[in-house]
């Protein structure tokens, strides 16, 4: 039986379930301190496989390399301009492109989108996800919050964390309604303007280039 070269680098998807938990496994051997529960976990894979096969990644082990990246650097890792502008380039096939951002070139591009601020950790969200809000524009359910409070948790940086108070929770139930009342007044020219004014600082600071 021949099994074409793209099918073999595929094979470990045919059963999409396995591959997740293969994935999940993966998390748990390179870092061991992550917190977040099994049904996070595995939120967060199938985000992470959503985000790499958008950018044309499709083979067993880029696939999943996406995903530790995504733990290992910063789940918007690829929102970094060098890195986003090589994954957007439709000149060289996908497979190229991803193999391009491990040469020399890209060594400041990954240390650059590994630093604290540029973290964001909404990121680890479905991209399509509409998240459930009630009639005062706060998440509906307990999961809803836990997926908000983390996320804040993560954002301070890697793990592991003292467990919350209901201070602390308090805390950040309003602080996260407030973000997301003005987040929900943000237009799409708001967003191209605060990514803009990220790369004007990284210019300043000499950390990024023109290209």
């Amino acid at each position: 039986m021949n099994i074409p070269p793209n099918q073999f680098e595929q094979l470990l998807q045919q059963d999409e379930e396995a591959f997740i938990l293969r994935t999940m496994d993966a998390i748990r051997e390179n870092h061991p301190t992550s917190r977040e529960t099994d049904d996070m976990r595995r939120g967060y894979v199938k985000v992470g496989l959503k985000r790499a096969r958008r950018h044309g990644i499709t083979s067993d082990q880029d696939l999943m390399t996406y995903v530790l990246l995504m733990y290992r650097i910063n789940p918007n890792f690829d929102r970094h301009p060098q890195i986003a502008a090589m994954l957007a380039d439709t000149l060289p096939p996908p497979a190229e492109r991803w193999e391009r951002l491990f040469g020399e070139d890209f060594e400041g591009a990954w240390f650059e989108a590994s630093a604290g601020e540029f973290r964001d950790s909404s990121y680890w969200l479905d991209p399509d996800r509409t998240p459930a809000l009630g009639a005062d524009n706060e998440p509906l359910t307990a999961n809803d919050w836990a997926e908000l409070v983390v996320g804040v948790k993560q954002a301070q940086g890697p793990g592991p964390y003292s467990p919350t108070t209901p201070e602390e929770l308090a805390q950040a139930r309003h602080g996260l309604a407030q973000a997301i009342q003005a987040n929900a007044r943000r237009t799409p020219a708001d967003w191209e303007a605060r990514a803009e004014e990220t790369a004007k600082r990284l210019r300043e600071s000499g950390k990024l280039t023109e290209q």
